[in-house]
């Protein structure tokens, strides 16, 4: 349930308007740095995100490629959210801010934690082995 927020908040609209775009990513990142990502399940009842590998694979045709769009449509929110709080961690280390750097920073990195779960399925793992990858990069810029 933690993430279904997440993946609610993230699904905005593109705008013209740099200020509503601000503000949306600000509360994107609140609602990540919130998020406990140790809690299960990760992603809303019903969401494929939730699926492991086996049970991806026992979906009829239909269903597996209704699956596979419902998936591609929320990575691709997470990873907007995971672009949010990078850009935050660097915004706030290349204001002096290395708590709030570092708060970001290990966020993404127990999110990625999270989703490189032998239970997710292995697009899912890929995912948060990208974000395990940037968080350690980002912490070692600032020394963390």
């Amino acid at each position: 349930m933690a993430a279904a927020i997440l993946l609610v908040g993230c699904g905005k609209k593109a705008t013209s308007s740099a200020v509503v775009t601000k503000t949306a990513d600000t509360a994107t990142v609140s609602k990540f740095l919130e998020t406990d990502w140790s809690a299960h399940p990760l992603f809303p009842p019903g969401s494929a995100l939730n699926l492991s590998e086996d049970q991806f694979k026992s979906l009829s045709a239909a269903d597996e490629q209704a699956k596979s769009g419902e998936m591609r449509t929320q990575l691709a929110s997470l990873k907007q959210a995971a672009a949010a709080v990078v850009q935050a961690g660097r915004d706030a280390a290349a204001k002096g801010d290395t708590v709030q750097a570092r708060k970001c920073f290990m966020s993404l990195k127990q999110c990625g934690t999270a989703l490189n779960s032998t239970n997710c399925l292995l697009l899912v793992q890929l995912v948060g082995q990208g974000f395990e990858k940037r968080a350690d990069e980002e912490l070692a810029k600032i020394g963390q």
